[in-house]
């Protein structure tokens, strides 16, 4: 059991104290030794690991990754069978974290006893006597006008708290990011399984609560040679400091280490046009994107971004009609030159060109459900999405696919690879578990690994290609998801609100998301309409996802520009540390259908058209920062007093207020003052955005 101790007259820094816990934790016990600090278990031929483990051989490596990642490999073989367990984990230098993944090997000559209920986080914490410990976490991406949104559960013995993935979707009902907290310190945890993953936290007697996370279903045996992997996890412990405190030391983390990077830096989520998506969708031709594309080149966008409805066939019904020559998913009477034309057109305005795809799916009569009916996934169970399943486990289907993606992307220049996957896949792997009980898990792990080989193999052949992971709407954001790609539409759920035109609604819920994932995910983005300031903001989250039909000739470009233009100014920020300063506690009892939450969950961003929300991003290195403010269409307030996070009260501010687009002149203001500011807002709805930077002493 780890202990966390309160009361240090100086707490050590989170990246030492985080090693230091590593360094523990995957160490090879002295023989016949105890185990119980290794932070995974799992049951082998109906034996614990903690109970098996010190019979078995033992070793530790070590060794450097790069100047701020050292790699510590920690191995277990098991005399009889020969099953080697092995936790690779890297160990962060620069920011807290250790993340590591678990492996299961058989190097024997027959086939092993049962594995399962592994474990790839296992692990007891135990805070300072008397401290409340709370569970901090969010809901997932489809939660409506409520998606992402973060709320916390007092952790009491006797009431264990279990969450995880619905049908496949590994963040649909939950996000595999949560914080567990006490007092000054705390630890969060990051699941990466991009399937079905099961989480668990237990409170016991004395304050101490054990963590728990793995594949929900796993009883395999597994064959000579073979080898499975354990989902990923990251792991960031702190104290002496606050929630938020902890939470950056996370977001730091993911910055440097995890999410997708470009030239040394993390890679922004572009400022995009959807043509289309919400407009023309299966009825969108050459000449239409043509002419959206002259509606909005001038404006400052980024990307010209063309949806799923660029099929033969159309959307749902042509997906699966991949294949060589490219040629045949096409739809002939829609885009008779192919889609190149539209490319060049697009590179030639000066943009890049996203472009979507579902290879996952195979809808009923395509060509590949016609032609390679051995590679689709089928189950007699009712699933929700039309089609079936397109086997990732697959090598030859993978390759396949694969090889179609890198044609793809070379053939039309794409800059973002844009993939859905709109259909639950348990049911297909519970088809496969069904045939063969002493192999339950085996068709998931293989198909989740296909998708990252692929990922990784389109990724290693174009350095510079973004992939956008869509998935549903939000419904696969995960470590290892976040760690290849960037999540440009988190939910599903602002398409009605956009399409009824009601902009304050998808603002609104805009906000929430951008509260709640945050904290964890540095950048995600979903549909916003609206170019003046209010609505532009609430959907700008380091780039945005604009979808407003921008051909009538009345339309605002020039607000639309200068939106935009802010846009990129205040880009910069997002790199810095994350506070939602607008927690508005609203005490609730759950919600429908999620029977595990019985205790009283505290929601501390509300989807109320009645609140504030108010955001900052602070550059401690660089002495500034902004606050985003938003009064809510129906808000009755004003004004919203600040209580604003690493201001030096001593030093003096530049402070840079703008209701509009056109900023007013800069104040100095005492940063004692800056750290209690009244925002007023007097347009409802209505925002404000408060750039702020530490003003150098005289002679300096």
């Amino acid at each position: 059991m780890l202990a966390v101790l309160a009361g240090h007259a100086m707490a050590a820094p989170a990246a030492e104290l985080t090693a230091r816990w590593a360094e523990q934790a995957f160490a090879a016990p002295s023989p016949g030794g105890p185990v119980a600090g290794i932070p995974f278990s799992f049951v082998y031929g109906g034996k614990p690991s903690a109970e098996l483990l010190p019979q078995w051989s033992a070793a530790q490596k070590e060794e450097a990754v790069n100047a701020t990642t050292r790699r510590r490999t920690l191995s277990f073989t098991d005399p009889q069978t020969g099953l080697e367990v092995k936790a690779v984990a890297d160990i962060y230098l620069d920011t807290p974290g250790v993340d590591w993944t678990v492996y299961f090997t058989n190097t024997g000559t027959k086939d092993t006893p049962i594995l399962e209920q592994v474990r790839a986080v296992d692990i007891r914490f135990a805070p300072p006597a008397g401290e409340q410990v709370t569970l901090h976490r969010l809901r997932g991406g489809h939660f409506e006008d409520k998606a992402w949104q973060p709320f916390e559960q007092v952790l009491t013995p006797g009431a264990p708290i279990g969450f995880g993935a619905l049908s496949g979707w590994s963040s649909r009902d939950n996000s595999p990011f949560f914080t567990v907290s006490w007092g000054n310190g705390g630890v969060i945890t990051a699941v990466g399984w991009s399937g079905q993953w099961r989480a668990l936290l237990t409170p016991e007697a004395g304050g101490g609560v054990r963590i728990e996370a793995g594949m929900e279903f796993l009883h395999a045996s597994l064959h000579p040679g073979e080898s499975i992997r354990s989902p990923r996890i990251l792991q960031v412990l702190w104290e002496g400091g606050d929630l938020d405190w902890g939470q950056n030391q996370f977001r730091r983390t993911m910055l440097a280490h995890i999410v997708p990077q470009r030239d040394g830096k993390p890679v922004f989520p572009p400022i995009a046009h959807t043509s289309c998506a919400f407009y023309e969708s299966n009825a969108t031709t050459e000449a239409i994107e043509l002419g959206y594309l002259a509606s909005f080149k001038d404006l400052g966008f980024e990307y010209h971004w063309l949806d799923a409805y660029w099929h033969r066939d159309g959307f749902p019904a042509g997906i699966g009609n991949y294949g060589f020559p490219l040629s045949r998913a096409e739809p002939p009477d829609r885009f008779p030159n192919g889609l190149a034309p539209l490319s060049r057109a697009v590179h030639d305005a000066g943009l890049g060109f996203l472009l979507w795809f579902e290879p996952e799916r195979v809808a009923a009569g395509t060509a590949i459900a016609r032609e390679h009916p051995e590679w689709v996934m089928k189950t007699d169970v009712p699933h929700s999405q039309l089609g079936d399943l397109f086997d990732m486990g697959n090598p030859e289907a993978r390759e396949f696919m694969t090889r179609y993606l890198k044609a793809a992307v070379k053939e039309y220049a794409l800059d973002i690879l844009r993939f859905d996957y709109n259909i639950e896949a348990l049911p297909f792997w519970q088809e496969a578990n069904r045939k063969n009980p002493d192999r339950v898990g085996i068709s998931e792990i293989r198909y989740v690994e296909g998708l990252y080989q692929m990922w990784d193999d389109l990724r290693a052949e174009f350095p510079k290609l973004v992939i956008d992971n869509c998935a549903n709407g939000g419904s696969r954001v995960d470590l290892e998801t976040a760690s290849r790609s960037i999540a440009l539409w988190r939910t599903d759920y602002t398409i009605e609100p956009l399409m009824k035109k009601d902009y304050d609604q998808a603002a609104l819920q805009n906000q929430v998301m951008n509260a709640g994932l945050n904290r964890y995910l540095p950048f995600s983005l979903t549909g916003q309409m609206g170019a003046d300031p209010y609505h532009f903001r609430s959907g700008f989250n380091g780039g945005i996802t604009f979808g407003e039909d921008t051909r009538p000739a009345d339309y605002p470009r020039e607000l639309l520009k200068q939106a935009i233009a802010e846009g990129k100014r205040l880009r910069k920020y997002y790199l810095g540390d994350f506070y939602p300063l607008s927690d508005v506690h609203a005490n609730k009892q759950g919600w429908p259908g999620i029977s595990y939450l019985k205790a009283t969950a505290r929601f501390d961003i509300t989807p109320d058209p009645r609140d504030w929300t108010v955001m900052q991003y602070d550059r401690p290195e660089d002495g500034d920062g902004v606050l985003l403010g938003f009064r809510r269409h129906h808000s009755p307030f004003s004004t919203f007093q600040c209580r604003v996070k690493g201001i030096d009260p001593e030093s003096t501010y530049e402070v840079t207020r703008s209701l509009t687009y056109q900023p007013e002149p800069p104040v100095e203001m005492k940063g004692a003052d800056l750290q209690r500011i009244n925002l007023e807002i007097l347009d409802m709805p209505g925002s404000v955005v408060l750039e702020y930077k530490k003003v150098p002493p005289s002679g300096k």
